[in-house]
């Protein structure tokens, strides 16, 4: 790797751990199979795929945000991700960038994110998608017969492989999901979900191949 290339985070990052840049798909596909085993005995998987908060959503206070796996991750790997938030703090305190992000907030996009306290449906949900140690976590969404799910799991310092530890995170009934809609206003796959007390948020799919998933939430009203 050239120097100047590390000189960026991305190229720092990649040096430091001695690794290429890892395979999103790759990764999200491990992800997805051993989130499987998660599932209650009871539920029936329709289908998955890994999910994130939506762009624009506020971040929960830290007693809120499950410790995933806290015993995970070398010291190395807890540098790089301490480092990561730091870099988004310097980020926002930058004058351009933060002039940037007043712009792509008019209009009250962060409140668009999420409506619902934390207590709400909605609100447990982007908890649950905001865990404390994030740069270790792969979250899954799994649409079962009977239920929406949220399941975690691991992801190796390097960010190249999913597993071994997996977690539940979260759960819902189906009958509670109020409607399912894409967000063409927002980042490409980022879509809103609302259940039946009212509340709603946005979750984002980061990696390509969530048609699928995406249309049986859209068709869960129509059971």
């Amino acid at each position: 790797m050239k120097f100047s290339e590390v000189l960026s985070w991305s190229g720092f990052k990649t040096w430091i751990s001695g690794a290429e840049r890892p395979d999103p798909h790759a990764v999200a596909r491990a992800a997805r199979e051993q989130a499987r085993v998660a599932l209650p005995a009871v539920e029936r998987l329709v289908d998955s795929h890994v999910v994130a908060i939506g762009d624009g959503a506020p971040v929960p206070p830290a007693r809120m945000r499950p410790d995933v796996f806290p015993e995970a991750g070398s010291t190395t790997d807890r540098v790089l991700a301490h480092a990561d938030r730091t870099e988004r703090v310097l980020d926002r305190l930058n004058p351009v960038n933060a002039a940037m992000d007043a712009f792509d907030n008019r209009g009250g996009r962060t409140e668009q994110a999420l409506s619902g306290d934390w207590g709400s449906t909605a609100g447990q949900l982007a908890c649950a998608l905001q865990p404390r140690e994030d740069a270790g976590v792969v979250s899954v969404l799994l649409l079962g017969h009977r239920g929406l799910h949220v399941v975690h799991v691991q992801r190796s310092p390097d960010g190249r492989t999913a597993g071994p530890a997996v977690k539940y995170g979260w759960g819902v009934p189906v009958d509670q999901v109020a409607w399912f809609r894409k967000r063409t206003d927002a980042p490409h796959g980022t879509h809103d979900i609302a259940f039946s007390d009212g509340s709603r948020v946005s979750i984002c799919f980061p990696v390509a191949g969530w048609g699928t998933l995406a249309e049986g939430l859209s068709d869960l009203r129509a059971r």
